[in-house]
């Protein structure tokens, strides 16, 4: 796929991205917008639990789930000519929290509020503004889930997963086997994008011989990956 793919740099810096190839002047950009909607939040009690704790007393618990969600838009090219994702960032975490009744009990409450679990799914839009049809698409895994388990050396990532759709097209995200962290696959499993998203340097590969439109949507969808990582 590389050999047949334009190479795409990344630099992104409060918002804005700017996109260069290796050995050529031409440069592209696109800009991550907050969009004024306000922060939603959800607390929902599960259960609660009292149970001892030898030497530090009685453990009085409560389990939460917390559900948060923000909207964003992402938009490439100026306003006559541009592709722009509106997407919403949704964010699932259970918790274990101390009680207050519980810190009275304890005699040493340290590391009694834990994150049992921590998910985030990215879904939305991508629209041409001179195209007759857009896509849909969605994203998970794109951090690490911290199960609360500090016995473990190391956390191991698991692989993004998500797909772009049309009504024509499907392609979806799998683990890469190159120096990309992940790659796009149509429905043959021919490789058209890839992304290094995780750290820097940013870089984007994509298939040269695709529909402009298509080239458009990939190069925005990479960016979403990029920009909430570094959000």
């Amino acid at each position: 796929m590389i050999a047949n793919s334009e190479k795409w740099n990344v630099n992104y810096k409060q918002g804005t991205f700017t996109l260069t190839q290796p050995g050529s002047n031409q440069t592209f950009t696109m800009n991550l917008i907050k969009l004024d909607s306000g922060k939603l939040r959800q607390k929902k009690r599960d259960s609660a639990e009292m149970e001892f704790s030898g030497s530090d007393g009685f453990d009085h618990s409560k389990f939460m789930t917390i559900r948060k969600s923000r909207l964003y838009k992402l938009q490439a090219g100026t306003d006559e000519n541009s592709t722009e994702a509106l997407f919403a960032v949704a964010n699932k975490s259970n918790q274990k929290r101390q009680t207050f009744l519980g810190k009275v009990l304890s005699k040493n409450d340290e590391g009694k509020n834990e994150v049992l679990s921590d998910s985030t799914t990215i879904s939305g839009t991508i629209k041409r503004n001179n195209a007759a049809t857009g896509w849909t698409f969605s994203l998970d895994n794109l951090s690490s889930n911290n199960m609360g388990n500090q016995q473990l050396p190391f956390i191991i990532s698991p692989p993004p997963q998500g797909f772009l759709k049309s009504e024509k097209d499907s392609l979806f995200l799998e683990r890469s086997s190159f120096k990309a962290d992940a790659v796009l696959i149509n429905s043959n499993g021919e490789h058209i994008g890839a992304v290094k998203f995780k750290k820097r340097p940013f870089t984007i590969w994509v298939r040269k011989d695709i529909d402009n439109s298509l080239q458009d949507a990939i190069g925005v969808l990479f960016g979403v990956m990029i920009g909430m990582r570094e959000k």
